[in-house]
């Protein structure tokens, strides 16, 4: 597939099964919830400077890792920051089987109003079955750890998610229509949305590295 200049990452799938000493510095990465330089790294892992830089460079080639700029201070280079990528959602692989096998049979009907109406009703039976009333916070909260077992690596500010890895990119961007009413239906089936109740709105490919979902207030 083609990147796509605009929108998500693929989903990652499960971490690699041979990381070795760079999953200490991954996992070190995931805990610290921020960025971090390459100095507070190895004083989180115990190990040395040049060590993790090793361990960086290979978690960087696997795409488990993002690095950037920090703000200058004073004369000198700016640091280097490093931050764990979007952790590989627990349900990722079935959502991507299952919904991934359901949208291609949508799609071989066309993109019609039918088929986008069947392609929500499909997210939103898939959805009501991930519904969990006894995670604990609200339903944002429960939308977000869902989207994020699923492998959409949300990211929310206020009532806005943004959706940064999408689990059926290459569906996605070859038919958007479709895909994200699955999407949408998703949402509406954990959030519980009934008829007339207000409904969350998701604009595809809208900004560099994510899509946005606009969630009804809580």
């Amino acid at each position: 597939m083609k990147n796509h200049p605009l929108g998500p990452r693929p989903a990652p799938s499960a971490d690699p099964g041979d990381l070795g000493a760079a999953e200490r510095v991954l996992e070190a990465l995931r805990e610290s919830g921020r960025p971090l330089r390459i100095g507070e790294i190895a004083t989180a892992v115990g190990s040395h400077d040049n060590t993790v830089r090793g361990h960086l460079a290979t978690l960087l080639e696997r795409g488990l890792v993002e690095s950037s700029t920090a703000p200058a201070e004073g004369r000198g280079r700016p640091a280097v920051l490093y931050a764990a990528g979007p952790r590989p959602g627990a349900r990722t692989d079935e959502y991507r089987s299952l919904a991934g096998a359901f949208a291609a049979d949508l799609l071989a009907s066309g993109d019609g109003p039918e088929v986008r109406g069947r392609a929500r009703r499909i997210g939103r039976t898939w959805g009501e079955g991930l519904r969990a009333p006894t995670t604990k916070g609200g339903p944002h909260e429960r939308l977000d750890a869902a989207l994020a077992d699923l492998g959409f690596g949300p990211r929310r500010d206020g009532d806005v998610v943004r959706l940064t890895t999408c689990p059926l990119l290459d569906l996605a961007v070859a038919n958007p229509d479709v895909i994200c009413q699955v999407h949408l239906g998703l949402v509406d089936g954990i959030l519980d949305r009934g008829e007339g109740d207000e409904e969350a709105e998701l604009t595809p490919f809208a900004e560099p590295g994510a899509c946005l979902l606009r969630t009804p207030p809580a």
